[in-house]
């Protein structure tokens, strides 16, 4: 009998270790792990807010980190951007301080298209207004045209993170 419920518990416990494998999470296979602290992320923003004032765009802006398929950037606006369209990337913004308006959607009047499906311009022409304000997240999908506008005077700081879209 003894022998019995050994070989139960032995069946058992390899049942187990079988259902949790099939069930759990495949392991990270990332080493990097990047944390930036508010503080840092304002030092950042102070040093980009004097390079926006001093350039006739009113932005400053610098490239955090470059990972397969992503990227970070921290960005701090003085003046109204362009248009502009990504047609291989997402845009994600993280409100760090200020308020801006974000237009999406309508044409691009003077459309030019740079490498990689980059196109700018100088403004969007119709489309949706989003006000995003401090703590404030919006995405933007591949192949949509947008125009971030800040009011005269004003500051705008911004976390973004572009991500690839899946090549076929």
């Amino acid at each position: 009998m003894t022998k019995f419920f050994a070989r139960l518990a032995l069946v058992a416990s390899v049942s187990a270790g079988s259902l949790a494998a099939q069930t759990a999470l495949p392991p990270v296979t990332n080493d990097t792990v990047d944390r930036r602290t508010s503080a840092e992320i304002e030092k950042q923003a102070a040093e980009l807010l004097k390079i926006a004032k001093e350039k006739p765009d009113g932005m400053g802006g610098v490239t955090l980190e470059r990972y397969p398929g992503h990227l970070t950037m921290l960005t701090v606006r003085t003046k109204s951007g362009g248009g502009e369209m990504h047609k291989h990337f997402n845009d994600f913004f993280i409100v760090i301080s200020g308020e801006a308006n974000v237009l999406t959607g309508g044409t691009i009047p003077d459309a030019k298209e740079g490498a990689n499906g980059e196109v700018r311009g100088s403004s969007v022409v119709g489309g949706v207004d989003h006000l995003i304000r401090k703590g404030d997240v919006l995405h933007i999908s591949p192949g949509i045209n947008h125009q971030t506008t800040v009011k005269p005077g004003t500051v705008f700081t911004y976390y973004v993170i572009k991500v690839e879209e899946p090549k076929s």
